[in-house]
């Protein structure tokens, strides 16, 4: 018999039981988090109920802390529609994790593309386990360390997906719908770049508490699902600060859903004697500099689709102060090369201004300083740049010195 054709039991839930769950903000949780589809949860997001989602994503991100497959991995042979691409460099302790919130996608038809950077700890030994097991699992050992460009870089160059979702060794997609939602909306509205936001938190579990905060941390923009096109997009890639001083909006390849074929025209656009340099730091900024000016279309949607988080031993919080200027410096002279012959020049003084206290000077030598100073005279030089910025550039070279 079903408990619901005894009409006492049927009153008790009715008019007892779930009054008692609304009231503490229950919502039924259990009952949408267990034997959800996308569609469901999208559904719920879109009504704002944060702290079901947040329930949602605790339960999806404990299952792949602890290793679990929510599904059985499928044999499909079909053409995938998104390929993840992994860097790995000596994270045995957290690549299972972010392996596992991959594979637990709800869509089947994906590749992930695991890029081992010389790791000299066991994690190759975990993902070649991992992989027996899943076909969709394609790993590229690189003969040396070449830093995390190259290494991203090869992996979008033998993407076979349609789209590209790139996370690193240490992080984690959030909820097991990201990949679906995000494929039906390029497809939708035939995007190049979708981002999606994301949580950066310091602890390495998720848990529901006061002090989780109450928007993801990762929403750069304050206009949700607008589509922007060219050629308004290559200069909204730039917006001003408080201070006024114009710097980078987005400089991130992580939290995007690319179009493959987008991102590896920008790599053939920078040409290999770029992305085969080994660069780590703000290796992602020359990239998205290059794809936000080939792209076509860019949107933003308020969805929770990564956990980002914050490690003191990365190479950004641990790199060398000399080797975060040589690599900056790389960057600027790669932007130089991309836009000496168009109006888009005054890109690079906005960008050497800025990244100039902030992690050029620290680690300033003669030689550095000679080619900063050079560069600044080629940039001044440059038809395309007005008088404004080349006056700021006259100044900025007297600090130099």
């Amino acid at each position: 018999m079903n408990i619901f054709d005894n009409k006492d039991y049927y009153y008790i839930i009715k008019f007892f039981i779930i009054p008692i769950l609304l009231i503490f903000n229950i919502n039924i949780s259990n009952i949408l988090i267990n034997g959800m589809d996308a569609n469901n949860y999208i559904q719920l997001k879109n009504k704002n109920n944060f702290n079901c989602i947040l329930r949602i994503i605790n339960k999806f991100i404990i299952s792949c802390r602890k290793g679990k497959l929510i599904n059985k991995i499928p044999y499909s042979f079909l053409e995938p529609k998104i390929t993840a691409i992994i860097i790995l460099y000596n994270s045995e302790k957290t690549i299972k994790s972010a392996i596992r919130s991959i594979q637990n996608q709800n869509i089947s038809d994906i590749e992930l593309i695991i890029v081992d950077d010389f790791s000299s700890d066991n994690s190759i030994k975990t993902i070649t386990k991992i992989a027996e097991q899943d076909h969709r699992i394609k790993i590229i050992k690189n003969n040396k360390n070449r830093g995390s460009l190259y290494s991203r870089s090869i992996g979008a160059l033998n993407a076979k997906g349609k789209y590209i979702m790139a996370l690193d060794s240490d992080d984690l997609f959030s909820n097991e719908y990201i990949f679906y939602i995000c494929y039906k909306e390029v497809e939708t509205y035939n995007l190049d770049i979708l981002e999606y936001a994301g949580f950066h938190i310091k602890k390495k579990i998720l848990r529901l508490s006061n002090k989780f905060p109450k928007k993801p941390y990762y929403l750069r923009y304050k206009k949700f699902n607008k589509t922007i096109k060219q050629p308004k997009l290559f200069n909204f890639l730039y917006r001003k600060n408080l201070t006024k001083i114009i710097r980078l909006r987005d400089a991130y390849i992580w939290g995007k859903c690319i179009k493959a074929t987008i991102y590896q025209k920008s790599l053939q656009t920078l040409g290999g004697n770029v992305y085969t340099r080994n660069i780590n730091f703000g290796e992602d900024r020359i990239v998205n500099f290059v794809l936000f000016f080939i792209a076509n279309s860019f949107k933003f949607i308020n969805e929770y689709g990564i956990i980002y988080y914050y490690n003191p031993k990365s190479i950004n919080n641990s790199y060398k102060k000399d080797l975060i200027t040589h690599d900056e410096i790389i960057n600027l002279m790669n932007i130089y090369k991309f836009t000496k012959d168009s109006n888009f020049i005054k890109i690079l003084s906005y960008e050497l201004i800025y990244r100039w206290e902030l992690v050029i000077k620290p680690g300033l030598n003669e030689d550095y300083k000679n080619i900063i100073k050079n560069l600044i005279n080629l940039i001044i030089n440059n038809k395309y740049l007005d008088i404004e910025e080349k006056m700021k550039l006259l100044n900025f070279i007297k600090i130099i010195e």
